[in-house]
């Protein structure tokens, strides 16, 4: 067998200056805004005391933070290993407690919405429909910091005078 040659096209520069499309970027915040309004205007009209309410309004912003937070902390540590192979004196972001702490507020804000759930006094399509919505917000969150932390990348590496570049 002869050893075939491999042609490489070099693509231009800005060809590599977008992960995200302004469509995907849109259904991002699109997808954030409508879980979030599943799960609050669900908890507005759940039929139960103020406290109730007061209770799955919390887990629900908790999990929005330990989410956004989460998906940083997995990123940034991700990123740091890589690092690290190249160059072990690279300082890590984030400290193997910090990591802990993220993960954990993760799983008490998962934990504090679904045990809630669990015990709330309502017909099992009431106690899905905040099931769903909490796992939509979940996955919402974490879709939305991964694509807003692309665009800023990716904002910050284009080089203008690439662009005039033919």
């Amino acid at each position: 067998m002869e050893k075939m040659d491999i042609i490489h096209l070099r693509k231009p520069a800005s060809f590599y200056r977008r992960r995200n499309t302004p469509t995907y970027t849109f259904m991002a915040w699109a997808a954030f805004i409508i879980a979030c309004s599943f799960e609050f205007i669900g908890i507005y009209t759940l039929k139960q005391p103020m406290s109730v309410q007061g209770y799955y309004a919390v887990t629900g912003v908790l999990l929005i933070i330990t989410s956004f937070l989460l998906q940083k902390i997995a990123r940034d540590n991700d990123e740091d290993q890589y690092l690290k192979d190249y160059n072990p004196g690279h300082r890590s972001r984030n400290t193997s407690a910090f990591t802990f702490m993220a993960w954990a507020g993760f799983i008490i804000a998962i934990l504090a919405q679904y045990i809630g759930i669990f015990t709330l006094e309502e017909p099992l399509y009431v106690k899905g429909y905040y099931s769903i919505a909490g796992a939509f917000l979940i996955v919402a969150c974490l879709v939305l910091q991964k694509t807003i932390r692309d665009n800023e990348e990716d904002h910050a590496h284009v080089n203008p005078a690439e662009e005039f570049e033919g």
